[in-house]
Formats: structure tokens, C-alpha cells, sequence
């Protein structure tokens, strides 16, 4: 099932048509006594200032769907509170977008499979470790085995004198195997 996908525009800025159709959208609703309906007016263009057309659509929905606990025409701070509101959503997930991207530009390029030669190398390196390493583990045995006897004062001549016993029948191998 192949359907277009609905775009919202959040970010088009109102257009002061947009404000003026906003605020006779909700003329209908209880408002209070003013002195000077042109400061009045002043007073809402200077709050809905910088609104997107979503958030103001948004806010006015919100209006008429008592959002605001009260049934009379909302005071400016309270129309742009609703405003800023109703853009939450859309200010995160595009600081989640602005993240995201960041991360796939900073993230490091794949490496490519390495040549033979590089390989070889390698396992020349390794080799040559894995010969230290046991050279380095026989020699210190060595050493170990040359420190025990020299301590309990075993010469190589007293050792080879040691005959060779047989092993009791009631000795066990590891593995439990007689």
C-alpha cells in the first residue's frame, strides 16, 4: 500500500493574516471589558511575535478544546504560552535530528579489509611475540626449578641419584584414571 506520506510545516513563520484569522476564530468566545481595544491589539501582536503557523493553529485548537480550564478569550500571555507549547514537540525532534546528525558526520569512516601485506605483517608480529613469550615462560621456570633446588640443596648429581620408584597401585592420575 503505497501512500504519500503528511508532511507538517512547523517551522513557516504566522503571517500577520494568520494572527488576525487566530484571534476572529476565537472572538466568539467570553472576553472582557477593555477601555482600548487598539492597545488591546498591540498587546497580541506583540505576544504571538515569532509564532509559527503550526503553534498558533495549535494553540487556538487548544483553546476551543479548554486547554485552558476556562471558557473566556484568552488573555496574550496565555496564547502564546499555548503557542510555545504546542512547538515543545517539535523544537525536540529536531534537536534530536541536529544530534543525530552530528553523530553520523562525527562517527569515524569504516575501515577497509586489510591488504596481505598488511597481514603479513601482523603475523610476524605475533610470532615473533608468541617466541618471546615462551622463551621468556621456559627461561623463568628455569629459574624457578634452579631456585627451589638451591634452596633445599638439590645438585643435579643428588637428583639423577633419586632412582626411579614405581607408582603405587592406590595412586590416582588426574582424570581419575589408575
Amino acid at each position: 500500500m503505497n501512500q504519500l506520506a503528511h508532511q507538517t510545516d512547523f517551522w513557516t513563520p504566522a503571517t500577520q493574516e494568520d494572527k488576525v484569522k487566530a484571534l476572529i476564530l476565537l472572538r466568539g468566545l467570553p472576553a472582557r471589558k477593555t477601555e482600548n481595544q487598539q492597545i488591546d491589539k498591540a498587546l497580541y501582536y506583540l505576544a504571538l511575535d515569532g509564532v509559527t503557523r503550526y503553534g498558533l493553529a495549535e494553540a487556538v485548537k487548544a483553546v476551543s478544546q479548554n486547554k485552558l480550564g476556562h471558557p473566556f478569550f484568552p488573555e496574550p500571555p496565555e496564547l502564546r504560552g499555548l503557542c510555545d507549547k504546542a512547538m515543545e514537540w517539535p523544537e525536540r525532534q529536531r534537536e534530536r535530528v541536529r544530534r543525530q546528525e552530528a553523530i553520523e558526520r562525527d562517527r569515524p569512516a569504516p575501515r577497509s579489509a586489510p591488504s596481505q601485506s598488511q597481514r603479513d605483517r601482523v603475523a610476524a608480529i605475533y610470532s615473533r611475540f608468541l617466541a618471546g613469550y615462551t622463551d621468556e615462560k621456559q627461561s623463568a621456570e628455569e629459574a624457578e626449578r634452579a631456585e627451589i633446588r638451591a634452596r633445599y640443596g638439590m645438585t643435579e648429581e643428588a637428583v639423577a641419584s633419586i632412582a626411579n620408584q614405581p607408582v603405587p597401585s592406590n595412586f590416582k592420575k588426574l582424570g581419575g584414571q589408575p
